[in-house]
């Protein structure tokens, strides 16, 4: 059964596919678009290039093609790239799927030809998938399921930056990221979208310009600033948070001197990272782990609830220790005890048992 199509928070989805084509600058070559749907994305942002898009609904591609009628739309299978080799050189490819984009995209990145630099995006919902019922895949198309409720959370809070991520900069090797950006919707759909390069092409840097045309330095922009806290709450620190959203840690340290508002979303954002990792140990010590229940009650009882292996080395106030023998010799006896099993132990004895 074919997967349906997302026409959802198209706004939001527009403004990533701007912002990318903005930062790459003029891209000479076609562009591919499998789930092409009724072409609304394509007419909006790529009507000034060769289009070749693919679907599986006829209905919709018969609408897609009445309004773009200079693409080549066909009905076919999205998960494969349909068309040859040498039709064009592409130079941006938009996989707008419902939920799992991979399949199409290994296809087309093994399949056509490719310019030196190029627009990838991305409608990816394994989130989703991973956080309902533990079945997901993951880009290289293996399936996982998962049962525990830890394991998921623990799967779906840092799916994009230890799976996606990763596994995407192994994968176009020896291409190289030059800028990537994501956003989030209601914290399970994951639109994301990357510029890449062939190593040593001459196109290969990212457009920033200002208002008079001049190159300028990277813009930390609100979406860029999202992206940054989203990192932050899924606790990457600040300098990684940083690294994952394409900017430098004295640039985000710049913005925070500026903005107090900006400063304060920042220790928010660590706040509910610290706040994600609490209700993770309390949900583990619930459900019967014992680490995780010593854990959290040596920090939040800490008066019922010490920890027995932290010893007191000093007396009261830090003086020394005050040892009081009672009158029945009971602290006597256990040195006579200690001292007798010490010497036994020079030998080649087993030494007795306690009490014999």
């Amino acid at each position: 059964m074919p997967e349906k199509k997302q026409h959802v928070d198209i706004q939001r989805k527009i403004k990533l596919r701007q912002i990318l084509l903005e930062k790459a600058g003029r891209l000479p070559g076609a562009c591919y678009i499998p789930f092409i749907g009724e072409g609304d994305i394509a007419a909006a942002l790529y009507s000034d290039k060769k289009i070749y898009g693919a679907d599986t609904n006829k209905a919709m591609v018969k609408i897609a093609q009445g309004r773009l009628p200079g693409a080549e739309i066909i009905v076919a299978d999205c998960d494969q790239f349909p068309f040859n080799k040498a039709v064009a050189t592409f130079s941006l490819a938009d996989f707008d799927s419902y939920s799992y984009p991979y399949h199409s995209f290994r296809s087309f990145f093994e399949g056509a030809k490719i310019g030196s630099q190029c627009v990838l995006i991305f409608t990816d919902g394994q989130r989703q998938a991973i956080i309902r019922s533990g079945n997901y895949r993951t880009p290289d198309g293996e399936k996982h399921s998962l049962k525990k409720i830890t394991e998921k959370r623990e799967a779906y809070n840092f799916y994009f930056t230890k799976v996606v991520i990763p596994w995407f900069k192994a994968y176009i090797e020896p291409w190289k990221i030059l800028y990537i950006t994501k956003y989030l919707r209601n914290g399970s759909i994951c639109y994301w979208g990357a510029i890449i390069a062939k190593p040593g092409s001459h196109n290969n840097h990212i457009n920033h310009k200002g208002d008079n045309g001049d190159i300028k330095p990277y813009k930390f922009d609100d979406i860029k600033k999202k992206g940054y806290l989203e990192h932050i709450s899924n606790g990457h620190t600040r300098g990684y948070a940083a690294t994952l959203v394409g900017i430098s840690r004295a640039t985000v340290c710049d913005h925070m001197k500026a903005n107090s508002e900006f400063a304060a979303a920042v220790s928010e954002s660590e706040a509910d990272a610290i706040g994600k990792v609490t209700n993770a140990l309390f949900e583990a010590a619930t459900s019967g782990n014992i680490t995780a229940m010593q854990v959290f009650l040596y920090n939040r009882d800490p008066v019922n609830w010490k920890d027995k292996r932290n010893i007191q080395l000093g007396g009261l106030d830090g003086g020394p220790v005050k040892v009081e023998v009672d009158a029945k010799g009971k602290l006597l006896g256990i040195l006579n005890r200690l001292a007798t099993r010490a010497g036994e132990n020079k030998g080649d004895r087993e030494p007795e048992p306690e009490g014999s």
